[in-house]
Formats: C-alpha cells, structure tokens, sequence
C-alpha cells in the first residue's frame, strides 16, 4: 500500500518520548523526536536556530550577572555584574570613560551574583540580595553611576512591641546622637544602622485642643493625634490647627499662629549600641514629646538590618515598590506608599506603605519572587503560588483592600518569572517543570498550566533561568542547568507550544533581554563559558537575528549559524581577517558572501581562507550537534492504523524557504537492534554543497529511500553555516497491508 502522510507543521518542535504512542495527540501530529539547533516557528515550520555574535570577555573572564537597563526604547544598556564591579554594554561595545571601560564599584560578591533580583524605576534600578541593604542604581550619563543604600529613612518596621514591661525612652526629641535607654530591652551590634519607631504611650504631657482658651506662646497641643505649639497669639480661637507641617495663621481673630511639631509618631536611626540596655541614634523624624518626658512600649524596629536580614525578592506593582523575604520574615512583603517607591511608612491613609504576611497554614516556604500581572500581584513561595488583588476592581492595592488567594501548591524556584502576555511564567522549585498562571473563567480563579508537559524530557535536565524575547517571534530562552538553552515558542493566540534545545559550544550562566538600537527588536544577550586553546574564558555574546524570520531581501550572506561570531565587511575583497584573539588555536568556520569556508585555525589572532571575499562571519562551529528529526512516519490505512507493519520510505517532497544547503537522510528501526541510517544527501540541489552561495525556496522532491522496517523517520541537519527553514515535509511511503 503506498501512501504519503503529509506533515504540513512542525511548529511542536520536540517532542517527549512518552508521547511518541500518541499519534492522535495534536502535538505530536506537529511534533518532532528532536529539534536540536532548529526553532519551530509560529507559521508551521522549522529554521535553523540563530548562532552568536562575539561582543567580549567579562572582567577578568570572571563569572558574572547580566541586568537589563533601558531608559528609553531606543536607549539600552547592558549592565555587567561581576565581583564587587560593575560594567556598562551598549550595543555590542563597552561604555568608555577616559580610554578605558568604565567601572563602578558595587557591594556585590560573587556569591550574590546569582541572587541578584532587581526592578527598574525609570532612571534607577533598585537591587536586593538578601545580604545587603537595598540599593539604589541611578545613571547620569552612561559613564556616570551611583550606587548606595536606597535612602529609605521611613520604614519598613516589625510589628509593634506589645509587652508593657519592656520600654524605650529617649533623651531628646530631634538631633543627632541622642540616647536611647531601655528597659527589658536587648540592643545588638547588628542593630547599628537599623530604625526604630516611637509612639507614646500615655500622652499626659501636652493637652488636647480646647477652642477660646488662653495659652502662652510656646506652649504646645493636641488635635487629631498631631501635636502643634503656638507661635503667635494668646487665645486658641475657635478653629482647630489640622495642618501637617509647618506653621499656618489658624485663627484671624485672635491671631493664632500654630506650627506642626509632630504626628505622634517618631524614627530614628541607631548609629551605636553601648549595651542591651542603650544605643546612640540620630532622630530622621521628630520624636513625640511624651517619648522623652516617659519611657513607652509603643516601639517598633526596623523590618530591614543586619538582624532581620534584608530583603531577597523585589518587583513593582500598581505604582508601588515591592519586596519580601528576609531571614526574620520570610513570607512577609513590604508595600511602599503608593506612587514613592522610598516610603515605607505605616500610616492609616488609604495609600499608605504597609506590610501585609501571606498566611502558610503551617508553612514556612519562604517567598522567593513577585511579579505582577493583569491579574494582579502574584507570588513565589517554595511550596507555593499565590496571587493577590484589590478587593475593588480598579482600585490599587491597599492594606484594606488586599486580598491574597493560592493558585497552587506548585513550589516556585528563586528564578525570576517573565510576564509575556501579562501572565507569569515560573519555573518549578523542582526546576524541572515550567508553568504560566492564567485565568480559568469556569472556576473564577488562576490556575497553573504546565507549559514543558508536552517536552517534559528537556524540561527534566533542570532550568536555572528565563527570558523572553518578543519581536518577530516570541521566544522564552530559557537556560538548562547544564549550561544549553532551551527554546520555547508559545503563542496561546495561535495555540502554538513548541520546544527545542540549542547548543553554543559552551555553558550558558546568564541572560538578559533589551531592545536594539532602532527599538524595533529584541537581543538577547549571553554570558557564556568556554575552554579556548585550554583556557576558561567568559564571552558576553548575543544571540543573532532569526534568518528564516528576516525579510527576503536579506542576503544570505548575513546569515549567523556560528558561534562566538565576528562578522567582517570590506570593500574590497580580502582572504586573511584578524581580530580573532578570543578564538586564538580554535579550528573555526566562515561563512562568506563565497560561501562556506574552513575550518582553519586561528594564529596570532587572525585567519586566511581559502579564498577572498567581501564579507565573512567567522567563529565556532556546532553543526554536528545540530538536527531535526521526525517521528515515525505512520500513514492511514482502511482496516485501521499500520502501527507494527513493515514500510518503506521512497521519497520525499520538501518544501523549503530560502535554504542554502540541507542534508537528510532517512533511519530504519526494528525494535532491539540498532538503527541502520542512510548517508546523509544535499535536498537543496543536485551537485554536492560546495559554492553555497543561492538560497532556495520552493518544493523539491528527494529520493531519500529507507530500508524495510517496522518504523522508519527522516533526519535533517545543516550544512556549515548555511542558512536552512523547511515549511512542510510529504514522504512517499510503501506499506505492507498486514
């Protein structure tokens, strides 16, 4: 029986093995046994997955954090992060400052570059880590950065002390070096630094406001929790001072003049612990008179010190800062005031800064991200997701509309999530599954979708990060913990779900995404690790345009399929190209506006091909890791399905859009013994691949027969650096009937 069952998409990309039986699954008829070095693409088929373009090493080839900066769409940087220094990239080069990289020194060790997590507040980046106070990145000019604590002088604090026996009471209201003598109390060193808050506890010092009353100037009182002192008059009048700052003409008649002296709430800054029972601190808001005249129980301390620890998640989220997770409080988050990210003081506005604790029945999986989303605030624990939204629609979040619900009992690795469509997208603590949480109109709530069921094998290696790359196609790169990508293509619109695997000749240990120079797309941008002529060297590198998504009037020329690439350009045609010093004694590729060329070695930094060219894209070659590889080709049959009869491949028709050079070849297999492949064949033309120079599209078919066996599958790889997409694939296929 001859049959030719069509495969019109691979837009699946690879495919588990624990589906291979499932021929009735939607993603298998769009599936594939491996997709390594291609990308399935949103339209069906498969390209040739980009290679990368050489920028430099990091400093002192150290292993070091990528973080995006992007001031404007068409103004972004690359920040480098390597031990306690910070570099500055911008498209491909390092930001200069008087002939040399400029360099910024940063309180980050090398133990913390993986934990860095950040978010950008228009010109700032604001960093944690979990060791360090917040810190606060500012730019000037793209040789000029600030980094320090973040001046945040207002809170966070801990709960309210609440034993009436252990009490705090200052020496003065305001000044630097001011006392602070305790009872019960237990001052540290690693208090030094941190804020404590102050309210009184009986306020028997200053009167509450009566109106008509006579009064001396300089004396002060009460109005609504505020403390004023007159500053002109005799009499209060009859209208009460509400003000909150300065001083204001209350009363015309009697000519009352009242100034603001405080809220009843003070803070201070410790700068010095003599013993469990006194410390020095400079006062940063008044501190109410009845703390001085009398001890109080009213205090709180600081949420953030070298106590507590300091916060290891941040994001942002209805124009609020937000971050969580330290060692005292590791499932607590602190909300800033509503519009400025530096204020974290309590208040009881509806705006106000507050620090909501997500309840763990039980539970102390620590929080280990926060990323917003359409459907509002969601969070990472260990053992767990949640989201949290305002009780009423379009109100932002607030300590008296915030509502927290778990999506699921899904642990959540410290990795940050992206948000393509507004939805996160998460990897599992185990790292070894990856989930989008949407919402589920039936149940009215979020749910997880497992988005690396489908390729759970490739999810299984473990993922360490993830990014996402928008533009011509939407792409999450997503870095294994063995130092490859993965690649998944996710379009919910389309309902396409494809994944894929794509070595660089080295170990990927971190990512970033911003956009280029014109802001019209997506780089994404790589710290690799490699072994060059037996050393360890660290490239920061970026991942090159996408050929087959590219405009037709692309020359094949500017095709990147190499890896750690520099690409030449000169008038006049040249055979020898130097400015290779990061590849010296690697046997490298070229591929030209000639063709492919190499391999050739590199010396002295510099290479001579074969023959000269115009242009040339040199670098590390990884075709014999790359291939795309089909299923077992079933075809239909009236009596039921042909799985377990004998077959055979005779041919092919291919149909390929502007292809340089590909081979294919077809493998037999019978169950326990070993695959008999074919040798692999030019599909592009009929003379072997040598002047590629023509890229192709079109359909052809190719004889590509196979051996009689049980099941048969077609293989596909490139051919040096060479550009290759095939759209759709229809074998010719005999079929015993029984």
């Amino acid at each position: 029986m001859r049959s030719s069952p069509p495969q019109y998409a691979m837009s699946a990309g690879e495919i588990s093995p624990l589906l291979y039986g499932r021929p009735d699954y939607a993603r298998v008829q769009t599936g594939l046994k491996k997709c390594r070095g291609f990308l399935p693409l949103r339209q069906g088929g498969i390209t040739r997955a980009p290679g990368t373009l050489f920028y430099g090493n990091t400093k002192s080839n150290s292993a070091a954090k990528l973080v995006a900066f992007e001031f404007a769409v068409n103004d972004a940087v690359v920040l480098e992060f390597t031990p306690n220094i910070m570099r500055v990239w911008r498209y491909g080069s390092l930001v200069q400052s008087g002939g040399l990289p400029y360099e910024l020194a940063t309180p980050f060790g090398a133990a913390e570059l993986d934990t860095l997590q950040y978010t950008q507040s228009a010109d700032a980046i604001y960093i944690v880590d979990g060791n360090h106070p917040l810190q606060k990145l500012k730019r000037f000019a793209l040789d000029n950065w600030v980094i320090a604590d973040a001046p945040i002088d207002t809170g966070p604090f801990q709960t309210q002390n609440l034993d009436e026996a252990i009490t705090i009471q200052a020496s003065a209201e305001t000044g630097a070096g001011i006392t602070l003598t305790g009872v019960g109390t237990s001052f540290e060193a690693a208090h030094v630094g941190s804020l404590f808050s102050f309210r009184t506890t009986d306020d028997t010092t200053v009167p509450t406001w009566t109106g008509n009353t006579t009064i001396a100037v300089g004396e002060r009182m009460r109005y609504d929790g505020k403390t004023y002192e007159l500053t002109t008059g005799t009499d209060t009048g009859a209208n009460p001072p509400t003000h909150s700052s300065g001083e204001v003409l209350v009363d015309k008649t009697t000519g009352a003049k009242w100034k603001f002296i405080s809220d009843g709430h003070g803070i201070v800054r410790i700068t010095s612990v003599a013993s469990a029972t006194s410390a020095t601190s400079d006062v940063l808001k008044r501190i109410p008179e009845g703390c001085v005249s009398n001890p109080t129980y009213r205090w709180a301390e600081g949420a953030w010190n070298d106590k507590n620890g300091y916060p290891r998640a941040i994001t942002q989220h209805d124009n609020r800062l937000i971050t969580a997770n330290n060692t005292a409080s590791p499932r607590t988050m602190w909300i800033s005031l509503l519009g400025v990210p530096e204020n974290f003081e309590p208040t009881v506005d509806i705006d106000a800064a507050f620090s909501p604790n997500i309840d763990g029945n039980g539970s102390l999986n620590e929080i280990v991200w926060l990323k917003g989303g359409s459907r509002g605030l969601h969070v990472g624990a260990l053992g767990e997701t949640y989201s949290s939204t305002s009780l009423n629609d379009f109100e932002a979040i607030s300590a008296l509309n915030i509502a927290f619900r778990k999506d699921a009992e899904i642990g959540s690795a410290a990795a940050t999530p992206v948000a393509p469509a507004s939805k996160p997208i998460f990897i599992s603590r185990d790292k070894r599954r990856l989930f989008e949480i949407g919402f589920s109109f039936t149940q009215d709530q979020n749910e997880p979708l497992e988005l690396s069921l489908p390729a759970e094998h490739i999810a299984a290696e473990g993922m360490e990060e993830i990014v996402w790359q928008d533009g011509l196609a939407p792409i999450g790169w997503i870095r294994r913990s063995n130092g490859e990508l993965a690649v998944v293509i996710y379009d919910p619109a389309e309902q396409v779900l494809g994944w894929a695997t794509m070595p660089v000749g080295g170990e990927v240990e971190s990512m970033c995404v911003t956009k280029n120079a014109a802001g019209t797309d997506d780089i994404v941008t790589l710290i690799v690790k490699r072994t060059i002529n037996g050393s360890v060297e660290r490239h920061v590198e970026a991942i090159a345009p996408i050929f087959g998504l590219l405009p037709e009037s692309t020359p094949i020329a500017d095709a990147v399929h190499i890896y750690a690439a520099k690409t030449f350009t000169h008038a006049s045609p040249t055979a020898t190209f130097t400015g290779l010093d990061h590849l010296e004694g690697e046997e490298v590729y070229a591929w030209t506006d000639e063709g492919e060329m190499g391999p050739v070695t590199v010396s002295s930094g510099s290479v001579t091909l074969a023959g000269p060219v115009n242009q040339a894209t040199i670098g590390i070659s990884a075709q014999v890791e790359q291939s795309a590889r089909t299923l077992d080709i079933v075809s239909a049959a009236q009596d039921g399905a042909t799985m377990g009869r004998q077959k055979r491949a005779k041919a092919a028709g291919i149909r390929m859009h502007r292809t340089a050079a590909a081979l294919a070849r077809s493998i037999s297999l019978e169950f326990g013994t070993a695959e008999r492949p074919t040798g692999f064949q030019d599909i592009t033309k009929p003379n072997v691949p040598s002047n590629t120079t023509v890229a192709y599209s079109g359909i052809r078919r190719v004889p590509i027969p196979s051996g009689m066996a049980k099941e048969v599958e077609y293989e596909f790889r490139p051919f040096g650096g060479a550009p290759m997409t095939i759209l759709a694939l229809v074998p010719v296929l005999d079929t015993a009937d029984r």
